[in-house]
């Protein structure tokens, strides 16, 4: 179960988008399922706008009868320090992080696997959540705040979920304490989870999560007409440069060739010490008025945990010298532009020297302890740093390898008192690194490259489970799975956002086979083998089957078609979409292509049969020639017996009897077929 919290001051507005249809028509039957005791016995059952409105006041009564309306003032400080960073003013920066909080709403949504639970079920998670946070039940007297909980159908993804809608005022006039509510939230959810038996996360439970995206900066990505937010950019920005580069000093410049503006933040009373830092990408501009949207700064805990400076000091394997300490130092205090071009220069390493290095990586790994979190964790950042690299390099947009890349990051959280300083074995890795991060040919995204990079994945999903960590390991493995099918079905031609058969046999079971292979590290050559001769299969099952009236046609990468066959994702569906998903010329793929020309003929011949049987079948009214056979039936009799009908003997004709006129082109073609008599009788064929 996932809280999702959010504060505000419009109890009414709140309550009316809870009860009303919603953003895309999404509610349906809104109901309140519980509450506090007043609310329930007033407002319990379904709910419309106009109860909605009279529910909000009965919510907002303490404070408006209490305080006389008085607004429950908050500050946001992170905001207020960002804000006084970026040169406004102390109090300007602190007036505006500061507004009316006095309505916290709360979502608990359920994984779609989960299915749904009933009323009286979630009436129950819902009040034992309440007592968990401190609102109901409190252990110091404090009166039950206001509060309902409101049940309206299924979320866009088909997960269950209820809104908790809570007014921060006692009734009493006391403010109920909200500090700290997202970690309670957490603490109080793995509570009911337990309690209620519901799917434990597993980032929950072993760590793991990564900062989520918010609703406003994914607004702000639509105004500005890019495909990911400020944030992922930047996730994938600084993941694939630390992984990339040898020093720290050449982190900043490499950065900043990449268009990310970067700030230093220094110990305090010092002006030299790096301690931290903050990025932005460059500001754009709003697609629809043409005014510059306010870039974002994001400091770097803010991306991920292991992409705080003191963590890729311990996990990228800078150099760690007073000489390049200083030279970081510089660097960092150098005028915040960027500037084109690249700083980074691709180490002669070809693709299977690439390949050979992460063999000799996955082999590494394996003699890592596996209670040694420390090492595990940042053997998991720089592998997540390579599939990073790979990402900005083959994705327009972030694909498969940007999400193979988070989960590797999840797996490499680490709390900063369980971190050792020194960093782990991996100078082949910055070799790697370099090639995927520097180039942009087609040889990084090769699928036997991807495959050396997931094989490493295994190996850190392998001592996670072995480690006690399974339920977090099962959790990546089904990512696993989905990104690399989706990895193989690009390479193969297949489209994934169209329909496609999965049948055995076809390009996308082939696809989901290969990613198997990877996944359990089976025997590549029989896994090929075993492909080879389901496809073959499969394609002569869509030969023979084009005949009959109700075969599925589709095309060479199974997408089904009408008429007039589509190409396959080729071009510019692979394109636009991400990945390694532009078919490679020397990348291994299952297409009816290569086969295409072999099977032509037999598919003529099944055509010509199909037709040549439905002219024996049909009883043809018109007159055959005197002769009772001609070429046609000849030529047909060939097609199904392979040796011409046997001649009749010839018959002596007088020199009185005239001689049968020659027939014409046109009486040929009113012929009856063979095994038809002329009076439309049905006779045998000659043999």
């Amino acid at each position: 179960m996932m809280p999702n919290i959010v504060k505000g001051s419009d109890m009414a507005g709140l309550l009316r988008y809870l009860a009303g249809p919603g953003r895309a028509e999404e509610h349906t039957n809104p109901r309140v399922i519980a509450g506090d005791v007043v609310s329930m016995s007033v407002f319990g059952g379904a709910i419309d706008v106009t109860r909605a409105n009279e529910l909000a006041k009965l919510l907002d009564s303490p404070r408006q009868t209490v305080l006389r309306g008085q607004p429950v003032m908050a500050t946001n400080y992170r905001k207020a320090y960002a804000a006084i960073a970026e040169g406004t003013p102390r109090r300007e920066a602190f007036d505006a992080a500061t507004r009316d909080e006095n309505v916290w709403h709360c979502a608990l949504s359920l994984d779609p696997r989960e299915g749904q639970l009933d009323e009286a079920k979630w009436g129950e998670i819902s009040r034992r959540f309440m007592a968990e946070m401190g609102f109901t039940d409190a252990v110091d007297g404090a009166p039950d705040v206001r509060w309902a909980t409101v049940h309206h159908g299924l979320t866009k993804a088909g997960g269950d979920h209820v809104h908790i809608a809570m007014s921060v005022v006692r009734p009493d006039g006391s403010l109920a304490d909200v500090r700290r509510d997202w970690p309670r939230s957490q603490a109080a959810a793995r509570v009911v989870e337990q309690e209620f038996g519901l799917r434990v996360l597993a980032s929950r439970e072993f760590g793991g999560t990564e900062q989520a995206t918010r609703p406003d900066e994914r607004a702000r990505a639509e105004r500005v007409g890019a495909t990911e937010t400020d944030r992922e950019a930047l996730r994938r920005r600084v993941r694939a440069v630390a992984v990339s580069t040898e020093s720290e000093a050449e982190f900043v410049r490499e950065l900043r060739s990449a268009g990310v503006m970067l700030r230093p933040r220094y110990a305090k009373g010092s002006t030299e010490e790096v301690v931290g830092y903050s990025v932005r990408m460059p500001a754009q501009r709003n697609q629809k008025t043409g005014a510059w949207e306010k870039a974002i700064w994001f400091g770097g805990g803010h991306l991920a945990k292991d992409l705080t400076l003191s963590a890729m000091r311990g996990w990228a394997g800078w150099e760690q010298s007073e000489q390049a300490r200083t030279a970081a130092s510089a660097e960092w205090g150098r005028s915040n532009t960027t500037r084109s071009g690249r700083s980074v220069r691709p180490d002669l390493l070809s693709q299977k020297d690439a390949i050979g290095q992460l063999a000799r990586w996955s082999q590494y790994m394996r003699t890592i302890p596996l209670d040694d979190r420390d090492a595990w964790a940042k053997a998991a950042s720089q592998t997540s740093g390579l599939f990073a690299a790979a990402s900005m390099r083959t994705e327009t947009t972030p694909g498969p390898l940007d999400r193979l890349a988070r989960q590797l990051s999840r797996a490499a959280q680490l709390p900063a008192h369980q971190r050792r300083p020194h960093p782990v074995h991996g100078v082949g890795m910055r070799a790697v690194g370099r090639m995927l991060w520097a180039t942009r040919s087609p040889e990084a995204a090769n699928l036997a490259l991807v495959t050396a990079l997931a094989d490493c994945m295994v190996t850190i999903m392998a001592a996670m489970d072995a480690g006690g960590r399974a339920t977090q390991a099962a959790e990546m493995a089904t990512h696993a799975r989905e990104a690399l099918t989706e990895i193989h079905k690009r390479a193969a031609g297949i489209d994934p956002t169209r329909p496609h058969v999965r049948e055995l046999g076809s390009p996308a079971w082939a696809a989901e086979q290969r990613t198997t292979a990877v996944l359990e590290r089976a025997d590549r050559d029989v896994v090929e083998t075993a492909i080879d001769e389901a496809h073959h299969g499969w394609t002569n099952r869509q030969v023979t089957g084009a005949s009959r009236p109700d075969h599925q046609r589709v095309d060479d990468y199974g997408h089904p078609i009408g008429k007039t066959p589509r190409k396959g994702a080729r071009a510019t569906v692979v394109d636009r979409a991400s990945g390694p998903g532009t078919p490679l010329s020397n990348a291994k793929r299952i297409t009816m292509r290569a086969l295409e020309e072999a099977a032509r003929p037999a598919r003529e011949a099944a055509e010509r049969r199909r037709r040549a049987m439905e002219r024996m079948q049909q009883n043809d009214p018109r007159p055959a020639s005197p002769d009772g056979g001609d070429r046609v039936a000849e030529e047909l009799y060939d097609q199904f017996y392979g040796t011409p009908p046997p001649s009749a003997a010839p018959t002596q004709q007088s020199p009185s009897t005239k001689s049968t006129p020659k027939p014409s082109r046109a009486s040929e073609r009113h012929r009856p077929p063979p095994g038809r008599r002329n009076d439309r009788g049905r006779g045998d064929f000659e043999r």
